[in-house]
Protein backbone atom coordinates (compact mmCIF):
# COMPACT_ATOMS: atom_id res chain seq x y z
CA UNK A 1 0.00 0.00 0.00
CA UNK A 2 1.05 3.38 -0.74
CA UNK A 3 0.52 6.12 2.00
CA UNK A 4 -2.34 8.62 1.60
CA UNK A 5 -2.16 11.78 0.17
CA UNK A 6 0.11 13.94 1.71
CA UNK A 7 1.23 17.49 1.86
CA UNK A 8 3.30 19.15 -0.36
CA UNK A 9 5.76 21.28 1.58
CA UNK A 10 7.00 20.62 5.12
CA UNK A 11 10.86 20.57 6.31
CA UNK A 12 12.08 17.33 5.39
CA UNK A 13 10.68 14.93 2.98
CA UNK A 14 10.27 12.61 5.96
CA UNK A 15 7.86 15.04 7.87
CA UNK A 16 5.61 15.48 5.32
CA UNK A 17 1.67 14.65 7.04
CA UNK A 18 -1.44 13.22 5.28
CA UNK A 19 -4.01 15.92 4.08
CA UNK A 20 -7.08 15.97 5.44
CA UNK A 21 -8.34 14.07 2.12
CA UNK A 22 -5.10 11.39 2.48
CA UNK A 23 -6.34 10.91 6.16
CA UNK A 24 -9.82 9.72 4.48
CA UNK A 25 -8.22 8.02 2.16
CA UNK A 26 -6.22 5.99 4.71
CA UNK A 27 -9.43 5.55 6.21
CA UNK A 28 -12.03 4.53 3.80
CA UNK A 29 -9.19 2.07 2.05
CA UNK A 30 -8.96 0.26 5.73
CA UNK A 31 -12.79 0.01 5.69
CA UNK A 32 -12.44 -1.59 2.44
CA UNK A 33 -8.90 -3.89 3.27
CA UNK A 34 -10.49 -5.56 6.50
CA UNK A 35 -13.90 -6.19 4.41
CA UNK A 36 -11.08 -8.82 2.15
CA UNK A 37 -8.09 -9.43 4.49
CA UNK A 38 -9.08 -9.97 7.84
CA UNK A 39 -6.36 -9.95 9.97
CA UNK A 40 -2.38 -9.80 9.31
CA UNK A 41 0.70 -11.67 10.63
CA UNK A 42 2.56 -8.63 10.04
CA UNK A 43 2.39 -4.82 9.21
CA UNK A 44 5.74 -3.41 8.08
CA UNK A 45 5.45 0.52 8.17
CA UNK A 46 7.80 3.31 6.88
CA UNK A 47 9.07 5.65 9.35
CA UNK A 48 8.44 8.65 7.30
CA UNK A 49 5.09 10.45 9.10
CA UNK A 50 2.59 9.89 5.97
CA UNK A 51 2.78 6.23 6.15
CA UNK A 52 2.94 6.02 10.32
CA UNK A 53 -0.33 8.10 10.11
CA UNK A 54 -1.95 5.56 7.06
CA UNK A 55 -1.04 3.24 9.17
CA UNK A 56 -2.69 4.62 12.07
CA UNK A 57 -5.75 5.05 10.59
CA UNK A 58 -6.18 1.87 8.95
CA UNK A 59 -4.87 0.33 12.66
CA UNK A 60 -8.10 2.07 14.14
CA UNK A 61 -10.47 0.46 11.74
CA UNK A 62 -8.70 -2.82 12.80
CA UNK A 63 -9.71 -1.36 16.40
CA UNK A 64 -5.98 -1.24 17.04
CA UNK A 65 -5.23 -5.14 16.73
CA UNK A 66 -2.45 -4.37 14.02
CA UNK A 67 -0.52 -2.50 16.42
CA UNK A 68 1.25 -5.86 17.93
CA UNK A 69 2.16 -6.68 14.44
CA UNK A 70 3.69 -3.51 13.57
CA UNK A 71 7.83 -3.19 12.56
CA UNK A 72 8.92 0.48 11.78
CA UNK A 73 11.73 -0.54 9.08
CA UNK A 74 13.69 1.97 7.58
CA UNK A 75 14.30 -0.11 4.39
CA UNK A 76 10.93 0.76 2.96
CA UNK A 77 11.33 4.21 2.97
CA UNK A 78 11.15 6.02 -0.89
CA UNK A 79 14.50 5.00 -2.58
CA UNK A 80 15.11 1.87 -0.37
CA UNK A 81 15.93 -1.19 -2.05
CA UNK A 82 12.62 -3.41 -3.34
CA UNK A 83 15.48 -6.70 -3.76
CA UNK A 84 16.15 -5.96 0.11
CA UNK A 85 12.54 -6.27 0.76
CA UNK A 86 11.52 -9.70 -0.94
CA UNK A 87 14.24 -10.93 0.39
CA UNK A 88 13.12 -10.12 3.80
CA UNK A 89 9.35 -11.37 2.47
CA UNK A 90 11.31 -14.62 1.99
CA UNK A 91 12.40 -14.90 5.52
CA UNK A 92 9.10 -13.74 6.75
CA UNK A 93 7.19 -16.79 5.27
CA UNK A 94 9.97 -19.39 6.27
CA UNK A 95 9.15 -18.46 9.53
CA UNK A 96 5.63 -19.11 8.49
CA UNK A 97 4.51 -15.47 8.23
CA UNK A 98 1.74 -15.80 5.70
CA UNK A 99 0.09 -12.04 5.29
CA UNK A 100 1.77 -9.02 5.24
CA UNK A 101 0.61 -5.64 5.07
CA UNK A 102 3.44 -2.81 3.76
CA UNK A 103 2.68 0.60 3.96
CA UNK A 104 5.34 2.42 2.03
CA UNK A 105 6.17 4.71 -0.86
CA UNK A 106 6.94 5.50 -4.57
CA UNK A 107 8.51 4.45 -6.41
CA UNK A 108 9.63 1.51 -4.14
CA UNK A 109 5.64 0.45 -4.03
CA UNK A 110 5.91 -0.38 -7.90
CA UNK A 111 9.77 -1.26 -7.58
CA UNK A 112 8.71 -4.02 -5.27
CA UNK A 113 5.01 -5.44 -7.40
CA UNK A 114 7.47 -5.50 -10.61
CA UNK A 115 10.14 -7.73 -8.49
CA UNK A 116 7.69 -9.96 -7.37
CA UNK A 117 5.86 -10.67 -10.86
CA UNK A 118 9.07 -10.12 -12.40
CA UNK A 119 7.32 -7.97 -14.94
CA UNK A 120 6.64 -4.25 -15.25
CA UNK A 121 3.90 -3.29 -12.31
CA UNK A 122 0.46 -3.42 -13.25
CA UNK A 123 -0.36 -1.35 -10.71
CA UNK A 124 -0.86 2.51 -11.09
CA UNK A 125 0.31 3.82 -7.47
CA UNK A 126 -1.91 6.93 -6.84
CA UNK A 127 -1.63 7.96 -3.09
CA UNK A 128 -3.47 4.81 -0.57
CA UNK A 129 -3.67 2.41 -3.68
CA UNK A 130 -3.82 -1.38 -2.38
CA UNK A 131 -2.51 -4.26 -4.25
CA UNK A 132 -3.16 -7.51 -3.04
CA UNK A 133 -0.83 -10.20 -4.12
CA UNK A 134 -0.38 -14.10 -4.08
CA UNK A 135 3.05 -15.15 -3.78
CA UNK A 136 4.78 -18.62 -2.60
CA UNK A 137 8.42 -17.36 -3.07
CA UNK A 138 9.01 -20.19 -5.60
CA UNK A 139 6.99 -18.52 -8.87
CA UNK A 140 6.49 -14.79 -9.80
CA UNK A 141 3.60 -12.98 -7.75
CA UNK A 142 0.95 -12.66 -8.80
CA UNK A 143 -1.61 -9.56 -8.49
CA UNK A 144 -4.87 -10.56 -7.03
CA UNK A 145 -6.71 -6.86 -6.08
CA UNK A 146 -6.28 -3.57 -6.99
CA UNK A 147 -7.98 -1.06 -4.96
CA UNK A 148 -7.92 2.67 -5.80
CA UNK A 149 -9.42 5.44 -3.64
CA UNK A 150 -12.17 6.84 -4.20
Amino acid sequence: MRHGEAEVMAKSDKERCLTSRGQLQATEQGNWLKTVMPDFDKVLVSPYTRALETFAKIDAVYQHQLSAKQEIWDAITPYSSSSLVVDYLSVLAEQGVNTVLIVSHLPLVGEIVTELCQRRSPVSFYPSTIAGMQWDCEQCAVVTEIKYPE
